[in-house]
């Protein structure tokens, strides 16, 4: 047998002839061949290695990088998110400030016209006596003082409340001509005193509006015409375009440069003649028109050419059905004898609105009882035996009482259906809402005398 030895040699031979290594093998004349080639290959492992380690080394520094490019994205995301949260708290608190703001300058507005009203029932009355001369040209200064105070607090008010988007509006289909029929009846006289023409073309056309909105745009236009009107005339004419019609308001005044046609519509802008001593207006009637417009979204519309007049115009939605034209109730200037003997109950919870009250309606030979409630106003009556021919009833009274529960309580003790007014500063839709419900007329504060009177008179006549 042959030993394990020798069996492991033979095997080594054999190998060693197979590669050219052994003596006898045939292939050694081909081992410097297989050699090179062996080192060839070699380097090219060495070199694969090396590209390999490069490679691993380039891939290992680039997710190094991409690691820390995520980390920073991660950190500016982080860091734009807590700006983002940020800026939405500053937003809230702006928005809140904003809120506060116009609320507490809303309750300023309501409480500043109470003190308001009383002095223009004061200087009213002043103004229809037998006064000197020197004496009346003082009153009738404070008399225009207190009126642009007036506009300028209502303004504000209405602006306010446009900001806070507490004014809904009451969407109807309506006749046109009764609101140019009002426009015309409420500015013919200011109108007149400036030597100015003021004309309505008659028009049988019906919209889809919010009546009482769409009248504060005219009634802002108009005011705006005839306030820089010097001579000449305003007209007022409606015009059909497809499904629209354009409510169209004309002057012949001075006329508005391009390059200021929208910086008018800004609040507190006026041109720059017109600021100075030649200042009128406050500048807030044309920055409501385009807060109301927006509302409503009756686009505005202006062409004017300046020292040739202006054009103003809004865009309102044609009604689908011709509305009925409702017969209008027309007010004039009585003479005051008219309301001489009537027994006028007026109740207010601010004592200076009462004297004022009571010095106004004297002055028109009114028997005038005041009262700060309900309860003191019956009191008054019952022990004096007086039944009111009218009351006038201020609309927030004190400890949350209403002057419309106080008319309804009053003519529940008398037995009979007692003319009324409520005056208020409140000028939200609520109250129209209410007043129109019980079939009330509403003043609004500060009241104007001479609507006072002709509503009086009306309401008694009747």
């Amino acid at each position: 047998m042959k030993k394990h030895s020798d069996h492991t040699q033979g095997s080594g031979d054999t190998v060693a002839s197979l590669i050219g290594l052994g003596h006898q093998s045939a292939r050694k004349s081909y081992y410097p061949e297989l050699s090179a080639k062996l080192d060839e290959l070699e380097e090219e492992r060495t070199r694969y290695k090396k590209l390999n380690e490069e490679l691993e080394q380039r891939v290992a520094e680039r997710t190094s990088e991409l690691v820390m490019l995520n980390e920073q994205l991660r950190q500016e995301i982080s860091e734009r998110e807590q700006i983002e949260q940020q800026l939405k708290l500053a937003k809230e608190a702006a928005e809140e400030a904003n809120r506060n703001k116009d609320k507490y300058f809303a309750a300023a507005s309501h409480d500043l016209l109470q003190p308001m009203n009383a002095a223009r029932l004061l200087v009213s009355a002043l103004r229809e006596r037998a006064l000197d001369r020197d004496d009346a040209h003082l009153v009738e200064r404070v008399h225009l003082a207190l009126e642009n105070a007036e506009d300028l607090i209502t303004d504000l008010l209405d602006i306010s409340k446009l900001d806070q988007k507490a004014v809904k509006p009451d969407i109807s289909e309506f006749n046109l001509q009764q609101l140019l029929n009002s426009m015309v009846g409420e500015f013919q006289p200011v109108a007149h005193s400036k030597g100015l023409q003021l004309k309505a073309v008659p028009s049988s056309l019906s919209v889809r509006s919010d009546s009482r909105l769409l009248m504060r745009i005219i009634r802002n236009l108009i005011s705006n015409a005839i306030r820089y009107t010097q001579d000449g005339r305003v007209l007022i004419g409606c015009r059909r375009r497809g499904d629209v019609v354009s409510i169209q308001i004309w002057d012949t005044g001075d006329g508005i440069p391009v390059d200021q046609q929208e910086y008018i519509f800004k609040e507190f802008r006026q041109m720059a003649r017109h600021k100075g001593k030649n200042r009128q207006g406050l500048g807030l009637g044309l920055a409501i028109v385009e807060r109301i417009s927006r509302m409503l979204e009756h686009p505005v519309l202006l062409r004017s050419v300046e020292g040739q007049g202006s054009v103003f115009s809004v865009q309102v939605p044609l009604a689908e059905q011709v509305a009925p034209l409702r017969p209008s109730v027309t007010y004039f200037v009585p003479t005051p004898d008219r309301l001489q003997g009537l027994t006028i109950l007026v109740i207010d919870n601010e004592e200076s609105i009462l004297v004022s009250m009571d010095a106004l309606l004297s002055q028109w030979g009114c028997q005038v009882i005041t009262a700060a409630s309900e309860e003191e106003a019956r009191e008054l009556c019952l022990d004096e035996e007086w039944v009111p021919d009218a009351i006038l009833a201020d609309f927030h009274l004190h400890d949350d009482q209403l002057g419309t529960d106080a008319v309804q309580s009053l003519r529940k003790t008398f037995g009979s259906d007692i003319p009324a007014v409520i005056l208020t500063a409140d000028r939200s839709s609520e109250c129209r809402h209410l007043f129109s419900q019980l079939s009330l007329p509403v003043l609004n504060k500060p009241v104007k005398p001479g609507k006072l009177r002709a509503l009086l008179t009306h309401l008694l006549e009747d």
